[in-house]
């Protein structure tokens, strides 16, 4: 229902001009305009309610749709936020690492908000606003679907074998942060299960009545689907799914990663039934105010690559921005692009086999990891300090058939790209989200703080013991693209203004991919052009194999297979020599996969340091090394255990000081952000 009435405003802080609600682009700057539909919980707002109506428009700006759906008329300006975040709202904070799978904390409704469209005024208790990012539209701007996003169960029947079980497996990765979190009751309700394409997106998340929800419930859950909604599950795979959800039920899969590593597996015999083909462009440029260009990019610009995934083609796209000036963060991003792309060219994978869960996720960990320190001994080789260091930001995306892998640090960024949506997958490794993650601010409210942009952490600044990996694995399951940038092109949301006009057509068969790189560019030094502007895009294009079969899975096979390649769990355990404030921690536990925990990053990196060894499942080890030398010193620290404990004791206070007594809203950075990276005057889809 459209209120003519309420207009929306251009979310270009340098026009805010008023426009029709089915406007698509600003009438007076040509900015696309963005609809920003917002899920609001709280009394008053809800089914059953009489205190509004759709066209009623809500602290002048929230244009009511449905019973908990607004519409921001003023998606350029911040909203109302406020200091204290209640316990349930920030569960939302802590989760958003998993951001693509939970609406964000977007702001409130104040508590006296009139209706403008009534002459009175009506009080509200405190409402909040989450956002799921974009969600399907009609042409017309209005949403595809009255509650936002369709339920799991109304969209099954319709979703390819390999779609079903990708749904599944989410949910299976999602199983352990929220158990821990007492939230897993959120994965058990069929109304709060929704998708949006290849998604699964929780409309709300619910807490846990009892404290031993377990797998059993996930399996009675599934098995009552299955009986009902499911009905129509692909043949290939029903049989299989009753007997997963058996197992379930029976205890005999009672752990996420044996549930997680099955449908991994099953995922890769369903896949063998589509083709999959990558379109790889890369285009860089310096902006219109710097003099030299510090990032670098992999394959080399405008260069188009096409990899049949049968291929064996690199498949490899990768953007870094460097830090540390023309000296040094040109050198950076150059030596990682080099070092990276030798490393990952000469690894061995087929998306004929399967080589279990973890194989390409390890390996990125492993050369990331060694590429880092070689930029860090270069950096004390040369004797850098400080904001003399120099570093790198990396994202990069290396596909293996229908399994797309994930590496980032830094703020640079991925999001996928369908026709329907735009999704920010990775999350800024900077203070502001760091800060949303430990559940102190909203990322609005984060964004005002000082050097809110400050990174706290980047590739080659310390050693790597300090690095904390960010590694994701996506499924693909239907033609989209991934879009790589860095903050050249991101900041200021253009991607999220521009990604339909400018993105989308490739899959629409408009124009190409090296025209939509080129484009990429232009728009970024027309709207932004304030830093150097790199973008890598990866066309994913899926097809039905022409000798693919339905034929049936056997589960008994499968569950004998993958007996010894068991996916790592999701809460992973650290290598911390002491405690971090117990928010952190959580955030730590949350991270999958399993890297070593995040640690304060150390000034420079000690040559004396013991060397890195990987074990099978990626993490740091040399457990053998330090049992010998704990047995040898055995007596030796007997004799000087009293000056040990006084050491302690002097170091385990500071120690308190640094961790627990500190303001927890006003964190340093920890590494240097020399960029002059300017305020965001629009709020960000995080």
């Amino acid at each position: 229902m459209l209120n003519n009435a309420a207009e929306i405003q251009c979310s270009n802080p340098d026009c805010q001009a008023s426009n029709a609600q089915n406007n698509k682009f600003c009438q007076k700057c040509r900015t696309p305009i963005v609809k920003r539909y917002l899920w609001a919980i709280g009394k008053g707002i809800g089914k059953g309610s009489q205190d509004y109506q759709p066209g009623d428009l809500i602290d002048e700006r929230y244009l009511f749709k449905h019973p908990q759906i607004v519409l921001d008329t003023k998606p350029g300006i911040f909203p109302t936020i406020t200091e204290n975040i209640p316990e349930e709202i920030s569960q939302y904070l802590k989760l958003s690492i998993y951001k693509i799978h939970f609406p964000q904390v977007y702001g409130i409704l104040p508590s006296d908000s009139p209706s403008t469209t009534k002459n009175k005024t009506k009080n509200k208790s405190e409402i909040w606003l989450l956002d799921f990012g974009t969600v399907p539209l009609k042409d017309s701007g209005e949403l595809e679907y009255p509650e936002m996003l369709p339920k799991l169960t109304d969209k099954w029947p319709e979703a390819t074998a390999l779609r079903q079980l990708n749904w599944l497996w989410q949910i299976a990765k999602l199983w352990e942060p929220l158990v821990k979190r007492d939230l897993a009751s959120s994965l058990l309700e069929e109304e709060l299960l929704r998708v949006n394409s290849s998604i699964i997106q929780l409309r709300e998340l619910k807490e846990d009545e009892h404290q031993d929800i377990n797998l059993r419930d996930l399996g009675n859950c599934w098995s009552k689907w299955l009986a009902k909604s499911f009905s129509k599950t692909n043949k290939s795979i029903k049989e299989f799914l009753e007997e997963v959800s058996d197992n379930l039920k029976n205890g005999e899969i009672n752990q996420a990663a044996h549930l997680i590593t099955i449908l991994e597996r099953t995922m890769w015999e369903c896949a063998q039934g589509q083709t999959y083909t990558y379109n790889i462009i890369t285009n860089t440029d310096k902006g219109q105010s710097r003099e030299h260009n510090e990032d670098n990019c992999y394959p080399r610009p405008m260069e188009l690559i096409n990899a049949p995934a049968e291929s064996g083609v690199n498949t490899l796209a990768m953007v870094c921005d460097g830090l540390g000036g023309q000296e040094g963060g040109e050198i950076a991003s150059q030596i990682a692009v080099t070092e990276l792309s030798n490393r990952i060219q000469n690894l061995s994978f087929s998306s004929q086999t399967w080589q279990g869960t973890n194989y390409l996720q390890q390996e990125l960990g492993k050369f990331t990891r060694e590429v880092n320190d070689i930029i860090s001994h270069r950096n004390d080789n040369e004797r850098r300090t400080d904001r003399q260091r120099m570093g790198t930001t990396v994202v990069m995306t290396l596909a293996n058939g229908h399994e797309m892998n994930i590496n980032h640090i830094g703020d640079s960024r991925i999001y996928l790209i369908t026709k329907t949506g735009c999704h920010q997958i990775t999350l800024d490794d900077d203070l502001a989200a760091r800060e949303v993650r430990l559940g102190y601010a909203l990322y609005q409210d984060a964004l005002q703080y000082p050097s809110a942009g400050a990174l706290v952490q980047a590739l080659g600044m310390s050693s790597s013991r300090n690095l904390h990996l960010n590694l994701q694995k996506l499924i693909v399951d239907e033609e989209c693209i991934f879009l790589l940038c860095s903050d050249g092109l991101s900041d200021f949301d253009r991607v999220e203004q521009y990604w339909s006009s400018e993105i989308v057509p490739v899959l629409q068969q408009k124009i190409s991919l090296k025209q939509a790189a080129k484009r990429l560019i232009d728009m970024a030094n027309e709207k932004n052009g304030h830093d150097n502007i790199t973008v890598a895009l990866v066309h994913c294009q899926v097809k039905k194999s022409k000798a693919s079969s339905a034929k049936k899975i056997s589960f008994s096979e499968i569950k004998s297979e993958v007996q010894g390649y068991i996916a790592a769990p999701t809460l992973p355990p650290t290598t911390r020599d002491f405690e971090l404030d117990s928010d952190e921690d959580e955030y730590q536990d949350d991270l999958d996969p399993t890297v070593p925990s995040f640690s304060p990053i150390e000034p420079s990196f000690n040559p004396q340091d013991t060397p890195i060894t990987v074990n099978n499942s990626g993490l740091e080890t040399n457990e053998s090394q330090q049992e010998s030398e704990i047995k040898s010193s055995k007596s030796f620290n007997q004799l000087i255990l009293p000056i040990i404990v006084f050491l302690a004791l002097v170091l385990g206070g500071s120690l308190v000081y640094n961790f627990y007594l500190r303001k927890p809203n006003s964190p340093e950075p920890v590494v240097n952000n020399n960029r002059n990276k300017p305020t965001p005057n629009t709020p960000a889809n995080n």
